[in-house]
């Protein structure tokens, strides 16, 4: 038997906490002011921090430093991503096999 003050197993888990955001009247934030810390662009690439701070450094992904804590722009994020996964950034040194040259590109 079931006690009155006991709830449906799924009640515990579903606090509603996971819908926060998604109202369809609330627009999301523009990703030229939405701003990213390094942890956060590092979850979101799914990347070690260092590579994130390496590029950076480096001058591929814009940032603004406040204090001791870096923080990019989701738009300039989102651009660097399109950049890296769209060109290699190593070029193999082996020669293409002819009969695959014209698949290479």
């Amino acid at each position: 038997m079931i006690s009155a003050n006991a709830r449906h197993a799924l009640d515990s888990r579903f606090t509603g906490r996971n819908l926060l955001g998604m109202n369809p009247s609330t627009q999301a934030p523009s990703p030229f002011f939405h701003w990213l810390s390094v942890n956060q662009i590092r979850k979101m690439q799914r990347m070690r921090r260092q590579t994130v701070i390496l590029a950076m450094e480096s001058g591929e992904l814009p940032f603004e430093r406040r204090g001791r804590i870096r923080y990019a722009r989701l738009a300039d994020v989102l651009a660097w991503e399109e950049r890296r996964l769209s060109h290699p950034t190593t070029l193999s040194a082996f020669p293409i096999h002819p009969d695959l040259a014209d698949l290479a590109g």
